[in-house]
């Protein structure tokens, strides 16, 4: 035996030992892990597994794992739970990893997954997308996953910003539907969620009270208002939908939510040291439907003029929209899988500057710090008939982007 087929049959033997039947996808019972609250050495493994199970994970980092095709260390579940939150803490900064999840109750672990660490400086990109929910007439399998895909196939994305309205409503089997459609997705990126109406809604029907949002808090395990940093840059995920502001089972904003979130939003954005802020809450403040910005957030509003935040992301609208409001972009990027809203009619909001309706796709943005700029392009993915159509859309060979516009982090007053 030549020495080039002894070191195969070495890497073979290595690879074997760390290999076990694996859980491809996510099942009815069981969604395959996802990655939450990554920070510059710290990151938030989750599952659903069995009732009150347990569960380890496997992990290294990606340059280990492809060069000895085994794990560096394990990490057990400390309590018993059918969603499990585990904090993987002492890690490398800006690194790939590579890790797996052996959940009890299964002979078989998870497939390898990946997430990378947040860098302390220098250039990173980010998506946004929001509104993958379902419509009446189809799945998100039918729309959503095109997008999820294509995000799937990125090839240097940090994390993933979610706007909320994640399916229908708040039951078992649309959660579910969700984490089938995003598993390519979230097999490779962090994702840091927001809260939806939808989240919200009872599937006994409208005319009953909204529900907790218990899937979202299972899933997710966060505060519905958080922040985080990466190379300087503070991202804020803020709360929009209030349940005892409700028609039905659909929250809407209210003047108080926004109030009761003012003070902390405004210690989140007095900091001299920060390189530039971004913010992001379901509902948006300015909307093509209305002529002037959302009363209820209007606190926030001035804040965000106050402080001269880089930009701010929303959804809800099932669109993609882009405004200049004293120079500071605002993006709508409800353009996830949700059933369309047209954007028709001669009157637009002042700052309207570009829209798109009936496509499916995401927001990429590139920041880069020294330089005190970011670049925000909208790639579509398809294109459907209809709001609420069951046709198949039309999936473009390679993805095309609609908008860009490149803008600084750090505005300068007006």
């Amino acid at each position: 035996m030549t020495e080039r087929s002894c070191r195969y049959l070495l890497a073979l033997i290595l690879l074997s030992l760390c290999i076990v039947p694996a859980l491809a996808q996510t099942s009815d019972d069981y969604w395959a892990p996802w990655v939450t609250l990554t920070t510059t050495d710290s990151a938030t493994i989750n599952w659903r597994g069995e009732e009150n199970g347990s569960g380890s994970i496997d992990y290294a980092t990606s340059s280990y794992f492809d060069t000895h095709y085994s794990y560096e260390k394990t990490i057990a579940t400390t309590e018993a739970a059918t969603y499990q939150h585990v904090r993987i803490s002492g890690l490398e900064s800006n690194t790939s990893y590579t890790y797996r999840v052996r959940p009890s109750g299964r002979d078989e672990s998870f497939d390898n997954r990946t997430f990378r660490t947040m860098p302390i400086s220098g250039p990173f990109t980010f998506i946004v997308i929001s509104d993958p929910q379902k419509g009446q007439n189809y799945e998100e399998k039918q729309r959503f996953k095109y997008v999820a895909d294509a995000i799937e196939k990125e090839p240097d994305i940090l994390f993933i910003l979610i706007g909320g309205d994640y399916n229908g409503h708040d039951s078992d089997g649309l959660w579910n539907k969700f984490f089938e459609a995003a598993d390519g997705m979230l097999s490779k990126y962090a994702i840091f969620p927001t809260i939806g109406n939808h989240e919200y809604h009872n599937s006994s029907g409208g005319n009953n009270p909204p529900t907790a949002a218990n899937h979202y808090h299972w899933a997710f395990d966060m505060p519905l208002n958080y922040s985080f940093d990466c190379s300087g840059i503070r991202f804020i995920v803020l709360n929009t939908p209030d349940p005892n502001n409700a028609n039905g089972d659909d929250p809407h904003t209210s003047l108080v939510l926004a109030k009761n979130q003012e003070s902390w939003l405004r210690e989140q954005l007095d900091n001299d040291t920060l390189l530039g802020a971004f913010t992001i809450h379901h509902h948006p403040i300015w909307d093509y439907y209305n002529i002037t910005a959302n009363p209820n957030l209007e606190p926030w509003e001035t804040l965000y003029h106050t402080y001269n935040i880089s930009a701010t992301f929303a959804g809800h609208t099932h669109n993609y929209q882009r405004y200049s409001i004293e120079g500071i972009p605002y993006f709508i990027v409800g353009n996830a899988g949700g059933r369309c809203a047209d954007l028709t009619g001669d009157a637009s909001p002042v700052g309207y500057k570009f829209g798109m309706n009936k496509t499916l796709g995401y927001l990429e943005v590139t920041v880069d710090p020294a330089n005190n700029t970011a670049t925000a392009q909208e790639w579509i993915v398809a294109t459907v008939k209809d709001d609420d159509s069951k046709d198949k859309p039309k999936v473009f060979k390679t993805q095309e982007m609609i908008d860009s516009i490149t803008f600084p982090i750090k505005h300068q007053p007006i």
